[in-house]
């Protein structure tokens, strides 16, 4: 679909039956109303493009936040991430955020961020159920994949794309095998898991959102899980982000406000939907120990245990 702001009916479609009643409605004070542009990046399942509906966890959870912000008039764009970034980069135009970025020290600069929203679970081993004991031998005692030694397997065939960032700790641990035959570089991850059924490879590396998704969408009979990996268990955090002016500060403030009314935060449960069952409890702890974290001591510890 072509980048650009999308015009009533378009923008329908996308954003769900909530906006479309309220464009249908032809409310005047919506018309009058501040616009509040909402930039989505191409980036599933968080954002989901390719229907006449955009769906997807960050596009559900945007939807939350915008019904709970009525006094603005919300439009969507389609827009690179690259590009969004020099946009807001540049201060110039109307408010302009994302749900979905990650708060760096760079980009604080000029980005006004809210308190944490998205939850993520982190990179992870992706593999067939019926290989889990195969895989055995490779975890630690909390049931996390040791990377350094299983990417040195040359009996385990994996595939990694090129070019893609997968976090300091796990890049390190791959860097010494990116070469080897049994180690695939190929440029589109889109496939991985179709690779995994046709047993082509025996396993990969995916957000297990990103898993679930394909899965889902080309393997719907491949029966898949999602192997923490050692040192890299953390959540990844990420939040709604406005252009720093003033503006978007008045906007965080606000979305703000509405985050510390939700101390559960309920609009987590959108990104829990696209998580497998097994991996929906891990993500459940994890999220509790987020919001309780006095409470909670080793609740990220992952259980290895074979599917029934």
């Amino acid at each position: 679909m072509a980048r650009g702001k999308l015009g009533p009916t378009s923008l329908c479609l996308l954003a769900g039956a909530w906006l479309c009643i309220l464009l249908a409605s032809g409310d005047v004070r919506a018309q009058n109303s501040p616009t509040f542009t909402w930039a989505v990046p191409p980036f599933a399942p968080a954002f989901i493009t390719d229907q006449d509906e955009l769906t997807g966890y960050a596009a559900d959870t945007q939807n939350w936040f915008a019904q709970r912000l009525p006094h603005y008039h919300h439009e969507i764009l389609q827009v690179p991430l690259a590009r969004l970034l020099a946009e807001m980069k540049s201060g110039d135009g109307e408010l302009r955020c994302s749900a979905t970025l990650i708060p760096t020290p760079e980009r604080r600069e000029y980005i006004t961020f809210a308190k944490t929203i998205l939850l993520h679970l982190p990179i992870s081993v992706v593999i067939r159920v019926e290989d889990q004991d195969l895989f055995a031998p490779y975890l630690d005692d909390a049931g996390h994949v040791e990377l350094s030694r299983l990417v040195s397997d040359q009996h385990l065939t994996t595939a990694i794309r090129i070019g893609r960032a997968y976090g300091t700790q796990v890049d390190k641990q791959l860097m010494a095998h990116r070469n080897d035959v049994h180690v695939m570089q190929v440029a589109d991850d889109t496939k991985f898991l179709r690779m995994l059924e046709l047993h082509r490879i025996d396993w990969t590396l995916y957000f297990p959102s990103e898993a679930e998704f394909y899965r889902r969408d080309q393997t719907p009979e491949l029966k898949i899980k999602a192997l923490p990996i050692a040192g890299s268990t953390t959540l990844l955090e990420a939040t709604i982000g406005c252009a720093n002016t003033p503006a978007g500060r008045k906007a965080i403030a606000e979305i703000n406000r509405i985050i510390d009314d939700h101390p559960s935060m309920p609009w987590t449960d959108f990104y829990a939907e696209w998580l497998s069952p097994q991996d929906r409890d891990w993500f459940k702890a994890a999220r509790d120990q987020f919001i309780n974290p006095n409470q909670f001591e080793a609740r990220l510890q992952y259980h290895h245990r074979p599917e029934k």
